[in-house]
């Protein structure tokens, strides 16, 4: 009985143990920033105006990133569709052998041959940046684009193919590698964004006016039933009032034949 006991609390403590460290769990998360204005990651596509621009991790604690940057989409491809990391050699070298990002001064490297390492303490802003809600935020500032093989570096605002980004979180589980998270997001360049384009403006303008009009028809019938209740409440004043003269006729001509039979009586 003892024993079983012990098996019973040993179960209880390897489970307590396993969901402790699954809440545990740290997770990232990625958006950009370009002149000044953040721009977060919609269905895993983003879009950039071709200038430079900065990316930015928040975590709820740092943790070590791979990242993939490529100007050819099939490792893309196949981490959008959740395949495995052992489907994607460019993520099977070890940590301890990649090159960080920032080996790479404000320059983001496009290599579809491999990932970089993006260190949870590397930042090349403000030291220990962070947001609102106190999480650490690290950035990478991306003034240049270096193509590997192409061997040539461009500006953003002369390249003209999408890039392609992979973000993963690992670490290691009984000394297998194991994968916690993952962030695919494709760069699409726009002359303009989205809020500064004349048919958003019109869109913008034209739902203003439908509040505007909206708005207007509500006033127009929250006015048209005040003044059916103020109607309706007069109309009940009159009717009152109509009642309490009808009664005061009553009770004045009630009166007046008490006096007239009294009157008569006192003569008799």
């Amino acid at each position: 009985m003892k024993k079983k006991l012990l098996t019973v609390a040993g179960l209880v403590f390897l489970m307590l143990f396993a969901a402790e460290n699954m809440f545990a769990q740290e997770s990232f998360y990625v958006y950009f920033m370009q002149n000044g204005t953040r721009i977060n990651v919609k269905k895993t596509k983003i879009e950039l105006k071709k200038q430079p621009f900065k990316i930015y991790v928040e975590y709820t604690a740092p943790v070590d990133l791979l990242v993939y940057a490529s100007k050819d989409s099939k490792t893309w491809n196949r981490a959008e569709k959740g395949k495995l990391l052992d489907d994607m050699p460019v993520f099977n070298e070890t940590k301890d052998k990649k090159q960080t990002i920032f080996n790479f001064k404000q320059t983001l490297v496009l290599n579809p041959e491999t990932s970089f390492l993006w260190k949870k303490n590397e930042s090349d802003t403000t030291i220990d940046l962070v947001s609102k809600k106190g999480r650490r935020i690290n950035v990478k500032t991306v003034n240049s684009i270096y193509s590997t093989p192409d061997t040539t570096t461009i500006f953003p605002q002369n390249y003209e193919k999408d890039i392609y980004l992979v973000f993963i979180y690992t670490g290691k589980d009984t000394g297998e590698r194991v994968e916690y998270q993952r962030e695919v997001i494709k760069i699409n360049w726009v002359k303009k964004f989205d809020d500064e384009t004349k048919s958003y403006q019109r869109k913008k303008k034209s739902a203003a006016k439908e509040k505007v009009r909206i708005a207007k028809q509500e006033l127009k019938r929250k006015q048209k039933a005040a003044k059916q209740e103020d109607k309706r409440l007069k109309r009940l004043q009159k009717d009152k009032e109509k009642r309490l003269e009808k009664e005061n006729k009553k009770a004045e001509k009630k009166n007046s034949n008490k006096e007239v039979d009294k009157n008569t009586k006192e003569k008799k």
